[in-house]
């Protein structure tokens, strides 16, 4: 009888620990430069698993987003638990994507050399946790895929 492959939390964390070390050196536009990346790469795959477990064709979503791919899976009822993390992950990537950079660039503006040297914006804040999600959810996507366990 072969024996059940379980995934634990201090293995997630120790590989999640590990993908952060990237990040590290990086500055500002840097990581969030990696978060998109990374972003996109999970995108990727989540549309191989659309091609190789429910027969999509790649023209048919190529040119879709992360949030159509998300529910795409969840139409075909893909892990509840899983889906639920794309989702989350979805509306904190389109928000860096769409007004996080933008709202940095406009606060660097008008307040030029005011700031203090070490402040911690609630936008890098809100950057931080959304790599340390995504980094995440790619431990879990990884792990899932490479032990078929989407059912």
């Amino acid at each position: 009888m072969p024996k059940k492959t379980v995934l634990k939390q201090r293995d997630i964390e120790r590989k999640v620990s590990k993908r952060l070390k990237k990040y590290k050196k990086l500055n500002y536009l840097g990581q969030f430069a990696m978060f998109m990346g990374t972003a996109q790469l999970l995108e990727i795959g989540l549309k191989n698993l659309l091609i190789a477990r429910y027969g999509y064709k790649v023209e048919q979503i190529e040119k879709k987003t992360l949030g159509w791919t998300t529910a795409e899976l969840e139409k075909n009822q893909l892990r509840t638990d899983f889906v639920k993390l794309l989702k989350s992950l979805v509306e904190k990537r389109n928000y860096v994507a769409h007004e996080l950079l933008a709202n940095e660039m406009i606060k660097e503006t008008l307040l030029g050399g005011l700031k203090p040297k070490k402040h911690y914006s609630k936008d890098l804040r809100f950057l931080h946790k959304s790599i340390l999600e995504v980094e995440q959810v790619m431990v879990l996507f990884n792990w899932t895929s490479r032990n078929d366990g989407w059912s």
